[in-house]
């Protein structure tokens, strides 16, 4: 038996794909951006380029969120078993996503990224490219970047768990429904 999805449209939703330098985002009209942190004046990077970055990445994401009207994100995690010079970067960037998020009184889902890779294909361990392909095969969707790709499926695995999926998954790609929460700023 399959439960028939809420009445009413379905929520507004958002899904985010972030790294140091490039991040997806899927708006809840199903358009992706990709937006791309300004580079440093040197080699090195400074301090004051690094927050030149943040301000960016914060200040383009959340005019975009707040002008397509977002209810909710889904945000996929850090990658923690990944050691680089850009985690603290992209941790900093992340928190001041989050944190805008939590503010304009946006639910967040932070989706781990096996979950993501799961839910998209039945396989944890899969590729970009394999994620890629699933979401031609689904919905006939072909995306400029990986990371809009990858946000995308952010925005149909939360749509999902709202329970008004884009589309049918394998009920093996949805058991990961069971462990993401959507997280509301409370008090309102």
């Amino acid at each position: 038996m399959t439960t028939p999805p809420p009445a009413g449209p379905p929520p507004r939703v958002a899904g985010l794909d972030q790294a140091a330098e490039k991040t997806g985002l899927a708006l809840p009209d199903g358009t992706t951006r990709l937006i791309t942190a300004p580079k440093a004046a040197r080699k090195t990077r400074t301090f004051a380029d690094n927050m030149r970055r943040q301000d960016h990445v914060e200040r383009q994401i959340g005019a975009l969120l707040l002008g397509s009207g977002a209810e909710a994100i889904g945000i996929e995690d850090y990658a923690f078993s990944r050691q680089s010079s850009a985690t603290h970067r992209l941790a900093e960037i992340g928190g001041s996503v989050r944190l805008a998020c939590w503010r304009y009184n946006i639910a967040i889902a932070i989706i781990n990224i096996k979950h993501l890779k799961q839910y998209a294909t039945g396989d944890s361990n899969a590729s970009k490219s394999q994620m890629a392909v699933a979401a031609y095969e689904y919905v006939g969707a072909k995306f400029p970047t990986e990371d809009e790709c990858d946000a995308a499926w952010v925005r149909w695995l939360v749509l999902d768990l709202l329970g008004h999926p884009v589309f049918r998954v394998p009920a093996k790609h949805r058991r990961v429904l069971a462990q993401i929460e959507l997280f509301r700023r409370e008090g309102l």
